[in-house]
């Protein structure tokens, strides 16, 4: 073994070392948490699920745990008469409750968890912007790992197999001009595209447990519950938009595997925020400038433009492997700005800013 291998499998041996030494301090300031709140440790994971992940039903938290119903209803009770959540009819379907992290001590549960990921953020204040962009990188997928992990051990659901039935949604186009699709909360294998031909404002088909679904006037919020633990192999989405009028779309809480075919619909603007992964955006011929905006850590993203249409990359927070094209940088830091050859501010253009720390970013012409 040459010395830079052994290098490698040295640092690689640290790294698993440090993994479990922060796992062993995570749950051990879990329990520090439900001792200062009152709370057993199923119970903090319950509200902090809420906490993160927005309001959910009980039968989603009972998903999002690992739990099953009878017992997640029995935690929500607790939960209820200690102040830390409450239960509120679903504005979309009264026959529906859903559980939010909205108690009158939900002040206690957001400083105790404030105080520590202030201290984490402050840990890597020395970092620079392009180890910043790693870790997210490295913190993104290894949260995936775990996810699959748990899965695995965990074994499928039971009573739940390939031929259960797929919930369909859709709304009508009604007087809407224009549309807002928005992924809220996370999002696993979709595929997205539009359609011309279709009388409604959107249609969806879903595998595996389905997200919550609202709309209202042109504004499209699919919300799959985060940090649950997920059958990867069944889970998705098929959506198909309207592409008689332009759209706005916000991909926010941890997107992963999402292939967009939108070379038929208008695109107004595009904003990825929340860690975004494995994603794949086909864009249109723009009408004038279309803002991109991608924040909060984003990996494996690619946005493919049809040939001859410009685009601009303005870096204001770290980017690690761009292609732009032809030009490829391992690492950008601070504020910086590239442009393709063909951009012009004067023609139809992508002007794509990048706020957060990203990891391989690819803007190319299909």
């Amino acid at each position: 073994m040459s010395s830079e291998s052994r290098r490698r499998s040295e640092l690689l041996a640290a790294l698993g070392r440090e993994l479990r030494r922060f796992t062993d301090q995570n749950a051990a300031f879990g329990q520090a948490v439900s001792d200062k709140l009152g709370l057993n440790a199923t119970d903090l994971r319950c509200i902090t699920a809420l906490a993160l992940g927005g309001p959910a039903t009980a039968g989603q938290l009972a998903e999002l745990t690992g739990l099953t119903t009878g017992a997640v209803t029995g935690i929500i009770d607790r939960l209820e008469r200690a102040g830390f959540a409450r239960r509120t009819k679903d504005p979309q379907d009264r026959r529906q409750v859903i559980v939010d992290a909205g108690g009158g001590r939900r002040g206690e549960l957001d400083l105790v968890l404030g105080a520590v990921n202030k201290a984490l953020v402050g840990a890597a204040e020395d970092a620079k912007d392009d180890q910043l962009g790693a870790i997210i990188d490295f913190l993104a997928r290894a949260a995936a790992v775990v996810q699959r992990e748990a899965e695995r051990l965990r074994g499928p659901p039971a009573g739940r197999g390939d031929g259960e039935p797929r919930p369909e949604s859709s709304a009508p186009l009604g007087r809407a001009t224009r549309g807002l699709l928005r992924f809220a909360g996370g999002g696993f294998r979709v595929q997205l595209r539009g359609d011309a031909a279709m009388p409604d404002l959107y249609r969806a088909t879903f595998h595996g447990r389905p997200p919550a679904v609202k709309t209202s006037e042109g504004e499209v919020t699919i919300q799959y519950a985060r940090f649950s633990i997920l059958d990867w192999r069944k889970l998705g989405a098929e959506v198909t938009l309207n592409a008689t009028i332009p759209w706005a779309l916000e991909v926010r809480g941890g997107v992963s595997k999402l292939n967009a075919d939108l070379t038929s619909v208008e695109v107004t603007s595009l904003d990825l925020s929340g860690g975004v992964t494995d994603v794949l955006f086909l864009l249109p011929a723009p009408k004038g400038r279309v803002q991109v905006s991608i924040t909060g850590g984003a990996s494996d993203v690619t946005l493919r433009r049809p040939r001859g249409v410009g685009a601009q990359v303005e870096i204001k927070g770290g980017v690690s492997k761009l292609q732009l094209d032809e030009q490829q940088f391992g690492a950008i830091g601070g504020i910086a700005r590239v442009q393709t050859r063909d951009y012009s501010p004067s023609a139809g253009r992508y002007d794509i800013q990048v706020l957060g720390g990203a990891s391989r970013l690819t803007v190319e012409a299909r």
